[in-house]
């Protein structure tokens, strides 16, 4: 059955762990190590890049499927089997350098300024509960992009990310991470920490079973930390 078995997986635009490079192509450190695992598990496998919402409701339509990188929130726990952790960082609250108007002394002070995130992101909830509300200073969008430009517009206050996320999303605007300032860091509950390969509960376990054996040995054999090299700079 598994050596016959494809497999479609579903990702979204979140660099620096799955992104479309300016060819098109999908790439990140998390897709080199999700791929990786579809080599060594001897998985067909197909990738898809869907924004994040609608990844989310494609995986849980499509019985031979998976996505990545997603955190292991407790809403979701039963609803998948999970493979990880993968690749993913402490996040911050950035606003642009030189930015005036944002002046903050604690982490609470930052709900009187406008933040954007994408649809159905496990920060959203997180950031709810720091203060921010939707349709008053909590702007929701489909996909990163847009609210990377109105940031970067002046549009918006805010943006979340770790460094490495932040710093790829503003390098396709000719930015980097000295075009912004590092404000709080945003509490996350230990569960929501880390990223994740999800798979449907339908996908045999005799497919999953490879890739945790796969998973197993690339950590023991590599690390993650390899990964992560060729998007240091």
């Amino acid at each position: 059955m598994a050596n016959s078995f494809k497999l479609t997986i579903y990702t979204d635009h979140f660099a620096l762990y799955n992104f479309l490079n300016d060819e098109g192509v999908l790439t990140g450190v998390n897709f080199d190590i999700v791929n990786t695992l579809c080599i060594d598990a001897n998985i067909e496998c197909t990738f898809k890049v869907q924004p994040f919402a609608r990844a989310m409701k494609s995986v849980s339509l499509d019985p031979h499927s998976a996505i990545f990188s997603v955190a292991k929130h407790e809403n979701r726990v039963s609803v998948f089997n999970w493979l990880g952790p993968l690749v993913s960082g402490k996040t911050y609250f950035y606003k642009l350098a030189g930015n005036n108007q944002v002046q903050s002394a604690s982490l609470s002070e930052l709900k009187s300024y406008t933040l954007g995130i994408v649809r159905g992101d496990i920060y959203g909830t997180l950031v709810e509960k720091a203060g921010f509300e939707r349709g008053k200073n909590l702007l929701v969008v489909a996909q990163e992009q847009e609210y990377i430009e109105l940031f970067i517009k002046k549009r918006l206050d805010l943006i979340i990310g770790s460094e490495q996320v932040v710093n790829n999303q503003l390098k396709a605007y000719g930015l980097s991470l000295s075009n912004v300032e590092q404000l709080y860091e945003l509490p996350v509950p230990p569960s929501l920490k880390d990223n994740y390969l999800a798979f449907n509960k339908q996908v045999p376990l005799e497919v999953t079973k490879r890739f945790e054996i796969a998973y197993n040995k690339l950590v023991q054999q590599r690390g993650l930390a390899y990964f992560m090299a060729p998007y240091e700079n």
